[in-house]
C-alpha cells in the first residue's frame, strides 16, 4: 500500500493530524493523480519564498498567510484571509511543501478551494442554481437497467440516499431512465433552502464535492459531515469497480482516474472539516 493510500486512510481521524500531515498527504495524492500530466511537462514556476507564517487578524478578519512577510492573496488578489486557524496552517503547509526549485499549483488543492470561495465568479445564486440542474440527475439517484448492477448500487447507493432525505426533510426517488430521475419540486426546494443557508466556503467545498461524485447530494451529504470520505470514494467510483471487475483494470487509465477522484474527493472533505476545528 503506498504512502497517500496508507495516510489517506487516517484522514477519517482528522483531528490526530498535524496541517503538516494534512498538506503532505494531498501533496502526495496530487501529485499522482497529476502523473500523466507530469510526464507531458507541467508548467511549474520557482519557489520564491523561504517563510512561510500565520496570523491572526482578530474575530472579524480570520488568519493571514504570509510568504516572507508578504500577505497571500488569491488569483483575483483578494485578500486571502482563512476563517479557522487550522485551514489556514494546513494551507500554509501545502506552500511550505514546495519543492525549492519548483512551485506546483496542482499539488495545493486546499489553496484552490479558498481561492475558489474567495474570487467565484458566480454569484450566490448562480451556484446554487446551476447545482440545482443537476439534481434530477443526480448519481444516487440514477440506477442500472442491469439487475446486478442495480443490485450493487442499491446496496451502496441507497443508505446514503435515506440519510440525506432525512436529513434534508425530503423524499427523493430513483430511476433508470436514460432521461434521469425527476425529483419532486418539494425535494428540490429543500435542496435549495440548504444550499442557500451555506457560507462561501461551505458552498465551495459542496459545489466542488458534486462535480467530483456527480451527485450534489453526495456534496451536501459530505460537506455537513453526513457521509464519510471513505464513503463517498466507493459511491462515486462504484461504476468504474464494477466495470474494473468485469473488463480488468487499464494501467495509466484507471489507476489515474482513480488517484484523480482520490483528491477531488478528499481535498473538499479535509477543507469542509478544517472549518469546523479551532
Amino acid at each position: 500500500m503506498s504512502f497517500a493510500s496508507r495516510r489517506l486512510q487516517s484522514l477519517a481521524g482528522l483531528s490526530a493530524l498535524t496541517p503538516f500531515d494534512i498538506a503532505g498527504i494531498l501533496a502526495v495524492q496530487s501529485k499522482l493523480a497529476c502523473f500523466e500530466q507530469q510526464q507531458r511537462g507541467v508548467i511549474t514556476r520557482p519557489r520564491w519564498y523561504d517563510k512561510v507564517e500565520v496570523t491572526d487578524r482578530g474575530p472579524w478578519a480570520g488568519f493571514q498567510i504570509s510568504l516572507d512577510g508578504r500577505a497571500l492573496r488569491t488569483p483575483a488578489k483578494h485578500p486571502l484571509l482563512l476563517p479557522t486557524r487550522l485551514l489556514a496552517a494546513a494551507i500554509a503547509a501545502e506552500w511550505q511543501w514546495q519543492e525549492s526549485g519548483k512551485l506546483r499549483p496542482h499539488t495545493m488543492p486546499l489553496m484552490t478551494l479558498a481561492a475558489t470561495a474567495l474570487d467565484q465568479p458566480k454569484s450566490k445564486e448562480d451556484v446554487i442554481e446551476t447545482l440545482l440542474g443537476f439534481l434530477d440527475t443526480d448519481g444516487l439517484c440514477c440506477r442500472s437497467k442491469d439487475p446486478s448492477v442495480s443490485e450493487r448500487q442499491s446496496k451502496v447507493l441507497n443508505p446514503i440516499l435515506q440519510r440525506a432525505g432525512q436529513r434534508l426533510g425530503a423524499d427523493f426517488t430513483t430511476s433508470s431512465s436514460i432521461f434521469g430521475s425527476p425529483q419532486s419540486d418539494a425535494a428540490a426546494i429543500a435542496v435549495q433552502n440548504h444550499l442557500a443557508g451555506l457560507d462561501h466556503w461551505r458552498l465551495a467545498a459542496t459545489d466542488s464535492l458534486s462535480a467530483a461524485c456527480k451527485s450534489v447530494l453526495m456534496g451536501i451529504s459530505v460537506t455537513q459531515g453526513w457521509l464519510t470520505m471513505h464513503e463517498a470514494l466507493e459511491a462515486a467510483s462504484l461504476e468504474e469497480s464494477i466495470n474494473i471487475e468485469g473488463w480488468g483494470l487499464v494501467e495509466g487509465g484507471h489507476d489515474i482516474d482513480a488517484a484523480d477522484l482520490r483528491v477531488r474527493i478528499s481535498a473538499p472533505c479535509v477543507f469542509a472539516r478544517l472549518l469546523t476545528l479551532t
